[in-house]
């Protein structure tokens, strides 16, 4: 990576992430945040406002970093869509885990949503891409398309669940089945929405390489990032997150080889 797309990349991320604390600071009163929060040692060691600003550039940075390892195939606009829906749509899980209001988790997803979006557009808009060419538009059809978002949803919703029903997961479905099992199938969507815009236009050597490489790199680094958050603040998530961390990336890596395996069947048949 040259120095001067090393500053550009600096600046962008703590462009990033100014949007996203003023954001936050302007919707302060939808706030997630419990009355009688028992914080992590991170924060009883730096405090709230240090701990924030040092995850924001562990997650931002991370966010760029990943796209920069695949930008020559994948646009900005795209990575940023495709993330910024991933980080929306997970934050919506608090409604069931933490009791806390829909509009509340929406509009603190939103104010980090909009700022991944607005890097996704910087990164494609002054981050030249690694081969110095335009990125060539490959259409993806609509059945492939189908297909994805229907393996994404249906492994997403009965891989969750079972880990849900055997206690290995923790979540809110005794006191919100309906919408735990709603949030989790429109989750598994929206992952396979992120793939279409990002997994299904990078290059691939096999369907086993490249749905590892969307899940562990793409997704996982993502997710990771996302997921830490409640560790990285609070006391008492470790455990909890790392095993949401495995139980998803393992998850995607199986609805990914599975749409990708289900695609190319589809298109062999109608070949031959």
């Amino acid at each position: 990576m040259r120095h001067k797309n090393i500053l550009k990349y600096i600046l962008i991320i703590m462009i990033s992430i100014m949007f996203a604390m003023l954001l936050h600071i302007i919707t302060s009163n939808f706030s997630t945040t419990p009355k009688n929060p028992e914080w992590s040692i991170i924060v009883q060691n730096i405090g709230l406002t240090a701990t924030l600003i040092l995850w924001y550039i562990i997650a931002f940075g991370s966010i760029a970093l990943v796209y920069s390892m695949f930008r020559s195939s994948v646009s900005g606009v795209r990575y940023g869509l495709g993330i910024g829906i991933l980080w929306l749509w997970g934050m919506l899980e608090g409604v069931s885990l933490s009791g806390n209001p829909y509009i509340n988790e929406f509009i603190t997803g939103l104010s980090d949503a909009l700022p991944i979006i607005l890097m996704g557009l910087l990164l494609g808009r002054f981050i030249p891409n690694s081969e110095n060419k335009k990125l060539r538009k490959e259409p993806i059809l609509l059945r492939n398309k189908i297909i994805s978002l229907v393996s994404f949803s249906l492994v997403f919703l009965v891989g969750r669940s079972i880990f849900y029903y055997t206690g290995v997961m923790t979540c809110g479905y005794k006191q919100y089945p309906y919408f735990t099992v709603i949030w989790t199938f429109i989750m598994g969507t929206c992952i396979g929405i992120a793939y279409i815009l990002i997994g299904q236009t990078m290059k691939r050597k096999s369907i086993l390489h490249n749905a590892i490489k969307f899940g562990v790199i793409v997704f996982g680094v993502n997710w990771t990032v996302f997921v830490i958050f409640m560790p990285f603040v609070f006391r008492g998530k470790v455990v909890a997150s790392i095993i949401r961390i495995l139980v998803d990336v393992g998850l995607i890596i199986c609805s990914c080889y599975l749409s990708e395996r289900l695609s190319k069947k589809r298109k062999y048949k109608i070949l031959t």
